[in-house]
């Protein structure tokens, strides 16, 4: 178990191995950011935002080496577990905004992720920690 102070400031305790995504970490910084300079987690049961930054949650909970960081089309971070990756594509016109620069689409935990390295650099980051494409 591990325990995460919520945004809202609730102390939570959770199954660290149930993470698959993270974006997030002080918006304008080099993370990207989310609206509110929070760290969005996803893959537990709700969604659990937290103001500890992606890089320092993950090196807190010993999880950095399972964890591929990447970047959506709008140039935030984003952070897969390599293991969670199901598949990997191009992407559909759909998935990618005006102005995106989506190059690539993986399946997260059943949710797709559209980033902006290629296939190639995805496929080494994904492996590299712990995927198996």
């Amino acid at each position: 178990m591990a325990e995460i102070k919520t945004s809202a400031g609730t102390t939570i305790h959770i199954d660290a191995g149930g993470i698959t995504t993270l974006v997030g970490g002080p918006p304008g910084t080099a993370s990207g950011g989310t609206a509110s300079g929070a760290t969005a987690l996803d893959g537990l049961a709700e969604g659990v935002t937290t103001a500890e930054a992606p890089d320092a949650l993950l090196a807190r909970l010993g999880l950095t080496p399972d964890f591929a960081r990447l970047t959506r089309p709008d140039g935030s971070a984003l952070w897969v577990r390599g293991a969670a990756v199901s598949l990997l594509r191009q992407p559909l016109p759909t998935e990618t905004p005006p102005g995106g620069t989506g190059k690539a689409t993986l399946l997260v935990g059943g949710a797709h992720q559209t980033v902006a390295e290629d296939i190639a650099a995805v496929l080494a980051a994904v492996n590299a920690a712990g995927g198996r494409l």
